[in-house]
């Protein structure tokens, strides 16, 4: 074989052309070096001056990262006109296109290849046909042809169509008169599909999906995407249930350089209540300038059961206030500002009547933090609130609360002391509009906050560790107010915890402020790995401890004679890398009773491996009551959870999670399911059966068989991933 050196014209001009039907540019063909090689090569000017090239016999043409092979090849320069064959294949990056005859022209980089076989880099699809078209860069068209995202040797499945154009510029396929071939089944068949070829979703119709729902029946959903430009998008979901009727639904996303958000709704006339339902959401976020911007967050749906007759498991237990808002928000150098409207709709349930929150129309909050004396943090922090509610009192509160803390800290303490001063004002009338009255409440409140840090090096077992000792004393006093003539707003008592034990208030909100005259002791320890610093263990202890019993309760009872709260005890780290536990405990010492007790294990040594344990206790739960005033839960909870995800062997995982409260002697929630990775598809099934906020329970079965971008049924993946902690796509982990 020879090699020969590119002449000025004739083989420049092959590779010209040769590179161009590679992707290659042309500037970038006539600058970098090239190769040819072929038992034969001839040139000839014609008596028009055009000039052709031919060369034939193990054609071999190399630039930079693209190559052609060939039995022959010819080339016009006047017509730009490529043509190769007797066996035609060309590389690039990874992809290969082989077929029996070329025929390209270099202008339009449009041309024909018979027999072709297209075989994508990185694995994103081949596929194979008649005769293929070149309708520009990165645009094909095949005649008879098949496409799939399965490797050379595997012909699991393939999407069958008389015509299949391949975008490789915008990813998306075209299947007309169409159909989806399984394991030499066909399973499906459509005049039109559309098909991402990388994963992003194109105009089109999407996959449809089934699912089974006890409360909807078999829900048939026919999704439609459109992409209406780089920065905006719709998807409509009209499905059909069985049991409800008809529903449409819909979703408009935008995103510009200001602002971005998304709209989505849905209407049905359900055919079981013999109602009109529908829900709505509109999310909307606005940089005005850099330091002006604002959002929006308005939620709707038509009923109270809209969440249990519709909704997910999360959606059930999470939207009990929808909000319906709307806010500014200003940052300055050092300081803040924000406006605020806020209304929401409460849905309520038989067996949990929810208390109405208050409208907030307007709320302006303020926050600085100003820089005047050299190691003395101060900062002011001031809200006005106008409140309202149809049975309560109702009217506008305006505090204010400047702060100064002047902390000291070295390598191994910190002291931090720290005086605000709270001053509140209220306006206020009856929900009737009478008894106009004014009140307020001024507290200042001290705290000191001090602690050490010591350390020392341990070994054991020929592992070097790092041990820590690090005890805190946490002082507090704020003089006792009667606030009983205060409205309650937007006030809370917040649950004991490590975090609270070292706050200045126990009430969140600002309708209540506690007296204090308290000191909190805590000692925590941990352990770390030398090598990486990584926690392996770490218990802490701590306890509050009251010179004088607190007066100030949200519903203004006589609170019991106490000189401490609960004993709280945290321990947890990891025992291997791939090994976690957590254990809390809240101790109440006066009646010898485990008030609240959460212990967690987790084993997750691999993706898509993990197993979940968890035991939980509280005695001190909200109680619920029903639309009567009848209480339907006594305040106790126990449960124990586990959850997990594990290969059973042949790409085969099983997945599940159960919920059981030992109080109630019932399931919350029972999940299983089954998922199977080939590769290049997978098969995942799932049941799930959980009580909604009525009390009843609902069941949902999802089963999808996904090949490459395309689904064919309900996928649990979403369910999985909120159920199970850890859990992980196995066709994502292992494609």
């Amino acid at each position: 074989m020879t090699r020969l050196p590119p002449p000025p014209f004739r083989y420049s001009a092959l590779l010209l052309a040769l590179s161009s039907a590679l992707s290659c540019a042309a500037e970038t063909a006539s600058d970098a070096p090239m190769y040819v090689e072929a038992d034969r090569v001839d040139a000839q000017n014609q008596s028009n001056g055009a000039k052709t090239l031919r060369a034939e016999g193990n054609v071999v043409v190399q630039q930079e990262n693209s190559t052609l092979y060939s039995d022959w090849a010819t080339y016009d320069e006047s017509r730009k006109h490529l043509r190769a064959g007797d066996g035609v294949r060309m590389e690039k990056e990874g992809d290969v296109l082989t077929g029996k005859g070329l025929d390209y022209y270099l202008d339009e980089s449009t041309g024909e290849l018979s027999d072709p076989d297209y075989v994508v880099a990185q694995g994103l699809g081949r596929a194979d046909g008649v005769k293929l078209l070149f309708g520009g860069e990165k645009l094909y068209q095949i005649d008879s042809g098949r496409f799939t995202s399965c490797p050379v040797g595997n012909d699991d499945w393939y999407i069958h169509a008389s015509k299949l154009d391949l975008d490789y510029i915008d990813n998306m396929g075209v299947a007309q008169n169409g159909w989806i071939q399984f394991k030499g089944v066909p399973v499906m068949y459509s005049p039109w599909m559309n098909f991402p070829l990388t994963g992003n979703r194109q105009t089109g119709m999407l996959t449809p999906t089934v699912s089974f729902d006890s409360r909807s029946g078999v829900d048939l959903l026919t999704p439609f995407y459109w992409n209406i430009a780089p920065n905006y998008d719709a998807t409509l979901y009209p499905h059909y249930m069985t049991q409800r009727g008809l529903m449409m639904g819909g979703e408009f996303r935008y995103l510009q350089p200001g602002y971005s958000g998304q709209i989505s709704g849905s209407y049905i006339n359900d055919k079981e209540t013999e109602t009109n339902r529908s829900s709505f959401v509109w999310l909307h976020n606005q940089q005005f300038t850099d330091r002006l911007s604002g959002h929006i967050n308005v939620q709707k749906v038509s009923d109270d059961d809209y969440f249990d007759d519709f909704g997910s498991r999360d959606a059930i237990a999470q939207q009990t206030n929808l909000p319906r808002e709307a806010g500014l928000n200003y940052t300055g150098d050092g300081w803040n500002a924000a406006l605020l409207w806020q209304r929401f709709q409460t849905l309520q349930s038989d067996t949990n009547a929810v208390d109405i929150p208050y409208d907030r129309m307007p709320v302006v909050n303020f926050n600085a933090t100003p820089s005047w004396i050299k190691g003395v943090q101060t900062s002011v922090a001031a809200e006005f609130a106008d409140f309202y509610h149809p049975t309560k009192v109702n009217g506008t509160r305006t505090w204010i609360t400047p702060t100064v803390k002047m902390p000291f800290n070295t390598a191994y303490s910190f002291f931090v002391p720290k005086i605000s001063l709270d001053a509140t004002y209220y306006q206020l009338e009856d929900a009737n509009g009478q008894n106009d009255r004014t009140e307020s409440r001024v507290l200042p409140i001290t705290s000191i906050d001090s602690g050490l840090y010591f350390e020392r090096d341990a070994d054991w077992r020929g592992n070097e560790y790092i041990q820590t000792l690090e005890p805190r004393l946490f002082y507090v006093y704020v003089p006792y107010k009667d606030q009983s003539n205060l409205p309650n707003f937007d006030s809370g008592l917040t649950d004991l915890s490590l975090t609270q034990l070292f706050s200045d208030n126990k009430f969140v909100g600002h309708d209540r402020i506690n007296d204090a005259n308290e000191i909190t002791a805590a000692l925590t320890s941990r352990i770390l790995d030398a090598e990486d610093g990584s926690e392996l263990f770490r218990a802490t202890i701590g306890q509050r401890y009251y010179f004088t019993t607190p007066k100030v309760t949200l519903d203004n009872s006589v609170p019991p004679d106490a000189t401490k709260t609960d004993l709280l005890l945290s321990v947890g780290g990891q025992l291997w890398k791939q090994f976690k536990y957590d254990y809390t405990l809240q101790y109440d010492g006066v009646n010898k009773r485990t008030n609240r007790a959460d212990a967690s294990l987790q084993w997750a040594p691999d993706a898509a491996r993990v197993i979940n344990l968890r035991y939980t206790r509280n005695t001190n739960a909200p109680i619920n009551y029903d639309s009567n005033g009848v209480a339907t839960t006594d305040g106790i909870l126990e449960q124990v959870d586990l959850s997990g995800q594990w290969p059973l062997g042949r790409g085969w995982y099983g997945v599940g999670r159960y919920t059981y409260s030992l109080h109630d002697s019932q399931t919350f929630e029972a999940l299983a399911g089954l998922e199977y990775n080939a590769g290049c598809w997978a098969f995942r099934m799932a049941a799930q059966r959980y009580i909604t906020s009525d009390g009843d329970y609902n069941t949902t079965y999802f089963a999808v068989l996904e090949l490459g971008g395309l689904g064919l049924g309900s996928n649990p993946v979403g369910t999985l991933r909120d159920s199970i902690p850890g859990y992980s796509s196995t066709f994502d982990t292992l494609k």
